[in-house]
C-alpha cells in the first residue's frame, strides 16, 4: 500500500496541470466509536485437599471493554471525471482497552456439621495497552456536484501487526483450608496477553459517507462518518512467575490456561470526523 502513495501523487499531479482531472487533499480529525467487549470465565476444576468430606466449587470472571479515543486522517483524491475518482487514504485510530472488575467465587461444602464456606475475592483491575490502530486504504470514491456535496468511499484496507499488552491479575485457586476458622486460603497469579512485532498485518475494508461544504473556489469543509473492519486477532496467554510455584499452584495454574479463553480482538470500529478538503 505504501508504495501506491507516491505513484498516485506523481500521477494526480502531472495529470492536473493538463486538465484531465482533478486532485482533492483531505485532513481530518475525529472520534472512534470501537466496538469489541469480551467476558472471560474461567473455572480451575475440581480441587483435592487432604481432608476428608470437603468438596470445593470455584469459578472466576472479567470482562475487558473497548472505548473511543482520537482519530485523524489523511486522503488523497485523483477525480478523472467529476463525480468519480480514486482514494488513497491513511487513518490512525486510538481505541483505549478497558478492564472492568475481576472476582472470584469459591464455595466449600465441609463434612457435617460444619456450615459450608463462601469466599468472595475481589482482584485489582488489569491494565491493558493498544497502539493506535493506523490502517492504509484504496477506494473508490463517488461524489456529487454544487456548493454542498454528498459523497461515499469504500475499498480495501490494510491493518499493520497490533501492538496490544494486557496484565490481569486471577484467582489461581483454593490452597489449603482451615476447618477451625472456617478460612480459605486462595492464591492468586498475573496473567500476561501481548501482541507485538510479529508482522502480521491483515486486509479488511471500510466504508464512508460524508458532505462537502463549499469554502471558496477550491476549498470545502467536510463532515464524514466512516466504519473500519478486520479479522480478528488471537492473543494468548503466559503466567508471569517471579519463583518456582508448589506442585499444588502449578496443578491450578495449568487448568486455568486449560479453562480461560484467549484474547480474540476484533478491529471494527466507527469514526465521525469533521476535515477541510483542497481541490487544485
Amino acid at each position: 500500500m505504501r508504495r501506491l502513495l507516491p505513484l498516485l501523487i506523481t500521477t494526480a499531479t502531472a495529470a492536473a496541470p493538463l486538465g484531465a482531472g482533478e486532485v482533492e487533499l483531505t485532513g481530518s480529525l475525529g472520534y472512534t466509536f470501537p466496538f469489541y467487549s469480551q467476558t472471560f470465565t474461567y473455572d480451575p476444576g475440581a480441587v483435592t485437599v487432604p481432608i476428608p468430606g470437603v468438596s470445593i466449587e470455584q469459578n472466576g470472571v472479567f470482562e475487558l471493554k473497548a472505548s473511543g479515543g482520537l482519530a485523524f486522517g489523511a486522503a488523497l483524491t485523483f477525480y478523472p471525471t467529476s463525480g468519480f475518482g480514486v482514494e488513497l487514504r491513511f487513518d490512525s485510530a486510538d481505541v483505549t482497552l478497558d478492564t472492568r472488575s475481576a472476582s472470584y467465587t469459591v464455595r466449600a461444602d465441609l463434612p457435617a456439621p460444619l456450615p459450608p464456606v463462601v469466599a468472595d475475592l475481589a482482584l485489582t483491575k488489569g491494565e491493558a495497552d493498544l497502539k493506535a490502530l493506523t490502517p492504509f486504504s484504496l477506494n473508490l470514491k463517488l461524489r456529487s456536484g454544487g456548493s454542498v456535496r454528498f459523497m461515499a468511499s469504500g475499498g480495501l484496507s490494510r491493518l499493520p501487526d497490533i501492538e496490544m499488552s494486557l496484565e490481569q491479575t486471577v484467582g489461581l485457586g483454593v490452597i489449603a483450608v482451615d476447618l477451625i476458622e472456617s478460612h480459605l486460603d486462595i492464591a492468586t497469579i498475573r496473567l500476561r496477553g501481548r501482541a507485538s512485532g510479529e508482522g502480521k498485518s491483515s486486509w479488511g475494508g471500510n466504508l464512508g459517507l460524508g458532505l462537502q461544504i463549499g469554502l471558496g473556489e477550491r476549498g470545502a469543509l467536510v463532515l464524514e462518518g466512516r466504519g473500519f473492519y478486520f479479522p480478528k486477532r488471537t492473543i494468548e496467554w503466559e503466567p508471569i512467575i517471579d519463583t518456582p510455584l508448589p506442585p499444588l499452584q502449578q496443578l491450578l495454574l495449568e487448568r486455568v490456561r486449560e479453562r480461560l479463553e484467549p484474547i480474540e480482538f476484533e478491529p471494527w470500529w466507527v469514526q465521525a470526523s469533521i476535515g477541510v478538503a483542497v481541490r487544485f
